[in-house]
């Protein structure tokens, strides 16, 4: 049939109406795609596509390029696996590459970690990682698609949740510890007690060296023993405390000329200090932080070192926050070493009782859990830095004290004066009014007390003790009083007979104190911690009635 030029028009009008129809289909096609990747760039999610064949990406979208700091195109052009390596924490890689090695054996076909990314910055944020793989009908791995959320405030929300169980589990272990040593304390340190007491007494009456000798030794071994009990004791802050204006650098100075005797000469000995105020704190309790503290930096440095005392004076504010306090003005005592440092396994574990790395036979555990505990229950706190090989730092933080906060003085007054000074040299001197329910320790104190030359009026409970304060016709100059004991407590006590006589003197004893029984000294009250012995308590109650 002959080619017309009708023909040649329609076959013309078809082939414009095929090239609209493309336009139009590649227009179309263009739209859809804008539409989709639009879609994908306002995602949260973040995704990027490899193959495996060509080694290189395919595809991304802005989600994905904004959480890393890339350009587009320029994500696109990097070689994936130098990518992956710049991008990916080098703590992370090892537990990714094990999934991705999974992948490329078949094991599994997808996998989901959360991980550090690295971004272009430099700038580690956390991201939670979901990779796909997609295999040919034959079995072979051709693309990789990965997708990425930030979960970089999930992550701190979750690290901070686990610090606050961590700190709830280090309160109950603390509560734990602190009820086992309220069941034994007060008991054991009764018994100890007794035995210091008659060990100290039996050592006065013989005129047999040997026997002397080996009274001696029953009493430095029962102090030693109450030495134990009264770590454990600082770490479960069961203590009285006599908060008062302390110098914090006089009693620097005054345990760095203590400490002449038990450092070691290749071990130098700096101080800086810098406080301008007093911290508010128990003076004894202080001094035997920095004790523990200083032992323990000298621990550090068996072949010797410097030890640096600081002390300088801290505001702390939302500007420049501390752990564990409040606002507020505090005073620091630093204690820092040139030892071998702490390693990061065992920072978490150092305040926690009988945890030690010395070697066997050196040391309780309990040094650092009693400072810890001493701090705390005086409204302070304490950080630690250190780094294996490179040294430690202590640093404590007390309250400073408000301005013209009382110095009050110690329980025992300052000398030697001994029991047998006053034997028989005087008449009765006050009354004195002991409290305690144990007879042994009670008989104790009485024959004590009687042989300095006090009255002595003896009660084994509260109920007692009140009885007999209103039966006495003369006044009572002094109430001697246990803290724990059955119905009323030492402090109950002593506030039912301050209300009859508000200026009553009265010295607290104990060897451990209820948490409901504790409270700061106030006027005209002074503790003394079981055991202690003879000569001890004489000079606390002559001290304290004579001042």
């Amino acid at each position: 049939m002959p080619y017309t030029t009708g023909k040649m028009v329609e076959e013309s009008a078809e082939l414009a109406r095929l090239r609209a129809e493309n336009w139009r289909l590649k227009h179309e096609l263009g739209e859809q795609r804008e539409r989709y990747q639009s879609m994908l760039d306002n995602e949260l999610v973040g995704f990027l596509v490899a193959s495996f064949e060509l080694n290189r990406f395919l595809d991304t979208n802005e989600t994905y390029c904004e959480f890393l700091g890339f350009e587009r195109e320029e994500l696109l052009n990097c070689d994936p696996y130098q990518f992956w390596l710049d991008t990916t924490f080098a703590a992370d890689r090892e537990a990714e590459l094990k999934q991705l090695q999974r992948i490329v054996d078949g094991e599994i076909s997808s996998y989901r970690l959360r991980k550090r990314f690295v971004r272009k910055t430099g700038e580690v944020r956390w991201g939670e990682l979901g990779y796909s793989a997609v295999r040919d009908p034959h079995g072979r791995l051709r693309y990789g698609i990965l997708t990425c959320a930030d979960a970089h405030d999930q992550q701190h929300e979750l690290e901070a949740r686990e610090k606050l169980q961590t700190s709830l589990l280090q309160a109950q272990k603390l509560e734990t510890v602190g009820r086992l040593v309220g069941g034994v304390a007060h008991d054991f340190n009764n018994r100890l007690h007794v035995i210091m007491g008659h060990a100290d007494m039996l050592q006065r009456s013989v005129s047999e060296p040997t026997l002397a000798f080996h009274a001696e030794i029953v009493v430095q071994s029962a102090q030693r023993a109450a030495e134990l009990t009264r770590q454990l004791l600082a770490y479960s802050r069961r203590q009285m405390l006599r908060p008062q204006a302390v110098e914090v650098n006089s009693v620097v100075e005054g345990t760095q000329r203590m400490l002449e005797r038990v450092l070691d000469e290749h071990v130098e000995l700096v101080t800086v200090l810098e406080a301008k105020f007093p911290m508010l704190a128990d003076s004894g309790q202080i001094e035997q932080v920095l004790m523990n503290l200083i032992l323990n930096a000298r621990d550090a440095m068996p072949e010797g070192g410097r030890i640096t005392l600081r002390t300088f004076d801290v505001q702390v504010d939302d500007q420049a926050p501390l752990e564990g306090l409040a606002p507020g003005a505090y005073v620091a005592l630093a204690v820092s070493d040139t030892g071998s440092g702490i390693s990061a396994s065992a920072r978490p574990q150092i305040f926690e009782p009988f945890f030690t790395t010395k070697e066997v036979g050196r040391g309780t555990g309990l040094g650092l859990a009693s400072v810890e505990g001493i701090v705390r229950q005086s409204g302070g706190s304490i950080t630690v830095d250190s780094s294996e090989g490179h040294g430690s730092t202590f640093t404590v933080y007390l309250p400073r004290a408000a301005a013209g906060e009382p110095e009050l003085s110690a329980a025992a007054a300052p000398g030697s004066t001994t029991i047998g000074a006053y034997i028989p040299c005087r008449p009765m001197l006050e009354t004195v009014l002991l409290v305690d329910d144990q007879d042994d320790v009670r008989s104790l104190l009485a024959e004590v007390l009687s042989l300095g030359a006090y009255r002595v009026l003896e009660a084994k409970n509260g109920v007692q003790a009140l009885t007999l304060a209103r039966a006495h016709p003369e006044p009572i100059g002094l109430l001697v009083t246990d803290i724990v004991m059955p119905g009323l407590s030492g402090v109950e006590l002593a506030d039912a007979l301050r209300s009859r006589n508000p200026n009553l003197k009265v010295l607290f004893m104990s060897g451990y104190a209820e948490r409901d029984s504790l409270r700061v000294l106030q006027a005209h009250e002074q503790f003394i911690p079981k055991p202690f012995l003879p000569d001890e308590l004489f000079r606390c109650v002559n001290g304290f009635l004579r001042a």
